[in-house]
């Protein structure tokens, strides 16, 4: 609470300054700093009605660690509100991969599969999301006691775009519609996602933005997952166990994490305007 209440304090006394906090999160044994994403603030219990989205938005194959929010829309979040989101960032990690180390060799074989088969894995991922929107719709709907409804029509996936040791960045547009009650909205949000190796622990991160900002979450990821590289170790050359990695299904995985993640802007605009109505 105090940390969010000097944060607020501070964005309102120097609007022209930018808090950047990193914050330490322990995996596999090992300490992994995760500076937050330039002029963004990590989403946390003080801000009840935006954390009571984020925890409808399960995610049966990672674990979200942080959901950040721009810092103008911190003080409507401890308000209790739910501000109008426009640009986000999420950190995910693979609940197979949380507890396993990975070398520079495995991770290049993950680049390497993610740059010749994007597409086809693309294919794979859409044939599961109907199934996925369903489930997430039933559990929101019981939350929230409203007739609920998710899809996703349309996925545009575009070849990688940047490419570090241990970091490869891919974008696409997804195209979301999203029901609540009478409440209906539909968007097409350009979303930016970069898998990450940081001492030997592979990271998700996700950025998100309307659909003609796709160039900002490409910048903006960039300097993001620069800032994570640069704060934590370099990870091993070769991965402990090779035996146990199916690279096709990582990268599934992380991608249905970053649809379900872009979902989260859509859902606050739905809601803010059903609680509007309801008010």
């Amino acid at each position: 609470m105090k940390r969010n209440i000097a944060i607020a304090f501070l964005l309102l006394l120097l609007p022209s300054f930018s808090v950047v906090i990193a914050e330490t999160f322990s995996i596999n044994g090992k300490e992994i700093i995760i500076p937050e994403p330039e002029g963004f603030v990590r989403v946390t219990a003080d801000m009840p009605g935006v954390v009571k989205i984020v925890q409808q938005m399960s995610d049966p194959m990672n674990d979200t660690l942080a959901y950040y929010i721009m810092e103008a829309d911190v003080p409507t979040a401890l308000a209790g509100e739910i501000p109008s989101l426009e640009r986000t960032f999420l950190l995910k990690v693979n609940k197979q991969l949380r507890n396993i180390t990975v070398g520079q060799n495995d991770f290049s074989k993950l680049k390497g599969i993610t740059k010749s088969q994007n597409q086809q894995i693309f294919e794979d991922v859409r044939a599961q999301i109907p199934e996925r929107m369903k489930r997430m719709s039933q559990g929101m709907s019981q939350e929230f006691n409203v007739d609920f409804a998710m899809n996703v029509s349309q996925m545009v996936p575009l070849e990688p775009h940047y490419e570090a040791d241990n970091a490869l960045a891919f974008s696409m547009y997804i195209n979301y519609g999203v029901s609540a009650g009478e409440e209906e909205m539909e968007e097409i949000i350009s979303a930016t996602s970069t898998f990450l190796n940081a001492a030997g622990t592979v990271l998700f991160l996700y950025g998100y933005a309307p659909k003609n900002q796709l160039e900002w979450t490409r910048e903006a990821s960039m300097k993001w997952a620069d800032n994570v590289m640069t704060s934590n170790p370099q990870p091993p050359a070769k991965s402990p166990d090779t035996s146990r990695f199916d690279w096709n299904e990582v990268i599934e995985k992380g991608l249905v994490g970053a649809i379900i993640g872009g979902l989260f802007a859509l859902l606050l605009g739905v809601f803010s305007r059903f609680k509007r109505k309801k008010g």
